[in-house]
């Protein structure tokens, strides 16, 4: 039998992400499964505040050096404490996974408001720049958060670990057919820290909560 579930979380940093695991029967209540999960982690210091702007003032994070993404993939198990003997009945459920979690990095870019003068006559421009602590440093220039898609080509990785454990409900009129709700807890660790955040040191190791509803089938 082949178990298929997918689905979306929330995590304890204010983000989330979304799920995918595929299982296989292994014995009457133990399935084994690959996880892959895809999720956006906040580091626990970013803090937004909004921009001096007099006309458009814009929420951004300062002190943030990049915005951090987790690819998790996984083996584990899902193993049921309780079945569903019945329609519409709901089983509870023991999960966990191990495996590689690969961070993906986006430098911070910001948009700052300069004077030049090229012809005489003070002029006031606005200019993307990544941020960086040394340079950037009156709060008063800066205007807000930058395009998102600035600093795409400038993608970091680093590699490390994690582990997840968590409890389900599921719940469905048919056997094949269900629905989960989730929690639990997820530890990454990686082998070289991550500059996540300014005038902190970077981090080896992240947990957090994590809350899904994810769909599932038993085909």
């Amino acid at each position: 039998m082949k178990r298929v579930q997918w689905g979306m979380n929330l995590n304890s940093t204010g983000l989330g992400g979304i799920d995918f695991k595929y299982g296989w029967h292994k014995t009457g209540t133990v399935n084994n499964m690959i996880d892959i999960e895809f999720a956006r982690v906040r580091h626990y210091k970013e803090t937004r505040i909004y921009s001096s702007s007099p006309d458009n003032p814009r929420q951004y994070t300062f002190g943030r050096l990049n915005m951090a993404f987790f690819l998790r993939t996984g083996y584990g198990q899902n193993i049921a404490i309780t079945e569903r003997p019945y329609k519409n009945a709901a089983s509870l459920h023991f999960n966990y996974s191990v495996g590689v979690c690969t961070a993906i990095l986006k430098p911070i870019y910001l948009d700052i408001r300069k004077v030049i003068d090229p012809t005489g006559t003070p002029i006031a421009i606005t200019v993307a720049e990544r941020y960086d602590p040394a340079v950037i440093t009156d709060k008063n220039t800066i205007m807000g958060n930058s395009s998102f898609t600035n600093g795409l080509d400038q993608l970091t990785f680093y590699v490390g670990g994690y582990g997840k454990a968590s409890l389900a409900v599921e719940w469905g009129p048919y056997p094949d057919e269900f629905k989960s709700l989730e929690a639990g807890l997820v530890i990454d660790t990686f082998l070289n820290p991550l500059p996540l955040m300014a005038f902190v040191p970077p981090d080896y190791f992240f947990g957090e909560l994590f809350l899904a509803f994810t769909f599932g089938s038993n085909k």
